[in-house]
């Protein structure tokens, strides 16, 4: 099943421009010992690796469409040196160590107590601030996970560039639901504009971005300035932001469930004692570890969606209607970044299509960027040389930058 070639089918895109050096050494070395089946073996891997590279890293028009023709203009020369120069080198370069702040206490839920906290990367002396701060909320599937989840080098990169970042911690479930998952969004919102000024930005300048669930809660918070459907009571200030950027989030949850369904009914839960064993084993490693809260548990991709509503979609479709960011897509949209791997387990690609051709239709700017034979959380396993995650910052940077000083 897809689910369980994640890792590796990551892996291998991720290390592809090395499969293809191998391929073409391995061809060389064929050619020299006249061994034929290694020259032919080797020439392939590297065409089908070299092939992967070019495809994932050839250019776009989606800034064209959405800013103009004259977009790069937009953007301070001085901006563009400390930005990367193509969507892939294998010369990939470690940006400069950062000073960040961890665990600044960001708020507290007035009704249990609940204390949020962030990270906080700020720009080192002697780089100009753009005034821009990114709002990053981390991929979880809703249930696990948390801040400091291999994002370090991206928030370096992006610091670089003038940018603050806030890498936030909202609660997940089974202690919360989606209701005040995107209340712990607001007020982190609320928190960075009533401490602007502190940190060198401008409240204006928001940009709110995640990963997969992350991404869905970006999403949501961004299409739903001041609605009290989606704003706790203790939030007063204006929760409008200027952009949102979304690496692989679902946008439509009952297309979600429907694909979780027909993909993963088989995978097995926790009803016998062969399968209930190695389940436990590996949620006390992952609380020790933190990527599990301490009242979580394990779940299958069917039992994500109900866990995290209550109900199935033909019992609770308003609910699943209500959390789809799809459905608040209108006029007062900010600018989208839509960044896609086509082979993504989780069956986002037409969800994200629709998305992009909602906004389009509704007057918004939004980039739709897919990258061929890539799966999610690509960004993630390993990000160093990995042509998808260098193309997807190629294209992050510019789209922060137009936004910072468009």
């Amino acid at each position: 099943m897809s689910i369980f070639l994640w890792i590796p089918k990551v892996l291998a895109c991720g290390l592809s421009p090395l499969a293809a050096l191998s391929g073409f050494l391995g061809a060389a070395l064929g050619l020299v010992n006249r061994d034929l089946r290694s020259m032919v073996l080797g020439l392939f891997g590297a065409s089908v690796a070299t092939r992967y590279v070019y495809k994932v890293t050839g250019p776009h028009h989606g800034f064209e469409r959405a800013f103009g023709p004259d977009w790069e203009a937009c953007i301070p020369p001085q901006v563009r040196q400390e930005m990367l120069s193509r969507r892939w080198s294998l010369r990939a370069f470690d940006p400069p160590r950062t000073p960040w702040i961890q665990d600044v206490h960001i708020a507290t839920d007035p009704q249990d107590g609940d204390r949020l906290y962030a990270d906080l990367w700020i720009p080192h002396e002697g780089v100009t601030p753009s005034g821009l701060v990114v709002l990053y909320l981390h991929g979880s599937g809703w249930h696990y996970g948390g801040k400091d989840m291999r994002t370090r080098r991206f928030f370096r990169h992006l610091t670089n560039q003038g940018h603050v970042i806030i890498d936030f911690a909202y609660r997940l479930a089974p202690r919360v639901d989606l209701y005040q998952m995107i209340f712990d969004v607001k007020r982190a919102i609320s928190w960075m504009k009533n401490n602007a000024v502190n940190y060198g930005v401008d409240e204006n300048k928001i940009v709110l971005m995640g990963g997969s669930a992350g991404a869905q809660l970006a999403l949501l918070a961004a299409y739903t300035p001041n609605d009290p459907r989606f704003q706790p009571l203790d939030v007063q200030q204006d929760t409008s932001i200027c952009g949102v950027v979304s690496y692989y989030g679902p946008t439509d949850l009952i297309e979600l469930h429907r694909y979780f369904e027909a993909k993963f009914r088989r995978i097995p839960v926790r009803r016998s004692f062969l399968i209930k064993v190695p389940i436990t084993r590996w949620e006390k490693r992952a609380r020790r570890t933190g990527f599990l809260p301490p009242d979580g548990r394990f779940v299958t991709p069917i039992e994500i969606l109900p866990n995290l509503i209550g109900d199935l979609p033909d019992r609770a479709t308003d609910l699943y209607n209500l959390f789809s960011p799809i459905n608040h897509v209108g006029a007062h949209c900010p600018p989208t970044l839509l960044l896609q791997g086509l082979h993504d387990f989780g069956g986002m690609v037409n969800q994200v299509r629709s998305l992009h051709e909602a906004l389009f239709n509704a007057g918004v700017m939004s980039i739709l960027v897919e990258f061929h034979n890539t799966e999610h959380g690509f960004d993630l396993i390993p990000p160093k040389w990995s042509p998808a995650t260098q193309a997807a910052t190629y294209d992050t940077e510019r789209f922060l930058a137009l936004l910072a000083y468009s």
